[in-house]
């Protein structure tokens, strides 16, 4: 029997989002269309790459492509890392940092794109990665713990209210967790006295295995064998990942993704391999979606597969230097 996050009393709570504690932005924002299915963030609002990241909307045959901020030509601009959607379209918890800022520099934003209006959830904090549940009330989020350099994982209302630390395990580190269908539990990636990232179900149960030992990619968290970023398919069954196969790739790395079901019933499926970076994936009605980046062509790809790997679709292709990243399904996409 699957363990679940002890959250029900907290999912009751009400959600104090968009209230008097937000303030305007320096810069007008706008919701995604109607026709919108993905969020992601890229650069490539700019013409040369390297430019900070905006919040990007794109449609289901990659032909229309929204950019949603404009935070980057703002008087203090902003690059977006990662986005977490709400289920209503308008709303998003955006992790953000500053160009030119040390590396891991970085906050957690509650954003009402609708209304133009953003609130920073955590100051002085470091948010490594968050998730909004599926009706909205609350979000999770792993940050780093104060006084330490270990990620542990939260909950709060969207608004930061009520935080409750979930896990508080000393010296494990757990990161990059998602929040199943039906808001009961989570799977997240985990790294113990080892150093290998493994799969997790809240609260501790693997769901993988990894190496015992492997080649370190500079500048992360991650040996080669290691697996990070899973998410759940939309019927809570199975989840997909990505495994890192190798340290090349001009630094990035060369990642494998993956779908496993959490009941232990099968072993881990290959949805794409290869000698390339793969980001990590979001599972929505319409397939799995990751960014593909080949360091050699300076390319890279948003790519949508099929649960068993068929049917690859490049979204779009763009610049490597335009940092594209973060792809998540829209709530009814």
């Amino acid at each position: 029997m699957l363990r679940r996050l002890s959250l029900a009393a907290s999912i009751a709570l009400a959600v104090a989002c968009g209230n008097d504690t937000t303030n305007p932005f320096s810069t007008a924002t706008r919701p995604p269309s109607a026709e919108a299915v993905l969020l992601f963030v890229s650069g490539s609002w700019a013409t040369d790459p390297g430019e900070p990241r905006e919040l990007q909307a794109l449609n289901a045959d990659g032909s229309k492509v929204e950019t949603l901020t404009a935070c980057a030509q703002a008087e203090t601009p902003c690059d977006f890392v990662q986005v977490a959607p709400s289920p209503d379209r308008n709303r998003v918890a955006a992790i953000r940092t500053t160009p030119g800022a040390e590396a891991g520099a970085r906050a957690l934003y509650f954003m009402d794109l609708a209304r133009s209006v953003e609130t920073i959830v955590f100051p002085n904090r470091r948010i490594d990665s968050v998730d909004y549940s599926p009706d909205g009330s609350f979000i999770i989020y792993s940050a780093v713990v104060a006084q330490t350099t270990q990620e542990d994982l939260f909950y709060s209302l969207p608004n930061g209210q009520d935080e409750q630390n979930l896990t508080q395990s000393t010296p494990f580190r757990e990161r990059n967790a998602r929040i199943d269908p039906f808001g009961r539990t989570a799977v997240y990636e985990g790294i113990d006295e080892s150093g290998v990232s493994r799969i997790y179900l809240f609260s501790r149960t693997a769901l993988t295995s990894g190496p015992a030992s492997g080649e370190s990619l500079p500048d992360t968290p991650y040996v080669v064998g290691g697996d990070a970023g899973p998410v759940f398919s939309p019927d809570g069954s199975s989840i997909a990942f990505r495994r890192l196969t190798g340290v090349g790739n001009g630094g990035l790395g060369t990642w494998d993704v993956l779908t496993l079901r959490v009941d232990g019933s099968s072993t881990p499926q290959l949805v794409a391999t290869g000698p390339l970076f793969r980001g990590a994936p979001d599972w929505g009605s319409k397939g799995i979606v990751f960014v593909e980046t080949d360091a050699t062509s300076a390319r890279s790809e948003l790519v949508l597969v099929a649960a068993d790997g068929t049917g690859r679709t490049v979204l779009r292709t763009e610049d490597a230097g335009y940092r594209m990243g973060s792809p998540r399904w829209l709530a009814g996409s």
